[in-house]
């Protein structure tokens, strides 16, 4: 596997969230946002991340492009919630306090 690709599975996954969060904290007007709107922000930044990076893929022909626009729609969906759910738990175990007894 070349360095890219290494980086583009990385990014396509947990790495979505981890630049997401990053960003939704470096860009001043999201920064700005209450807790509420940088989460859903995140999600969205995540998924477009995510997709970003599946896309280089595709056009490297790293990754085979779907077959049928249902193929499209489960590819874009699964990418984009897997992303999200990966994200959720990176921002857990970084960002919140541990449960204290």
């Amino acid at each position: 596997m070349t360095e890219l690709r290494e980086i583009l599975v990385w990014v396509t996954t947990a790495g979505a969230g981890v630049l997401a969060y990053w960003l939704v904290e470096e860009i001043e007007w999201l920064a700005r946002l209450s807790p509420k709107a940088k989460r859903f922000a995140s999600f969205g930044l995540t998924a477009a991340i995510a997709l970003a990076a599946w896309g280089i893929q595709l056009a490297m022909a790293y990754v085979q492009a779907p077959v049928g626009w249902r193929a499209w729609v489960e590819a874009i969906v699964s990418i984009a919630a897997a992303s999200i759910v990966v994200a959720q738990g990176v921002h857990g175990v970084r960002d919140l306090p541990p449960v204290r007894h």
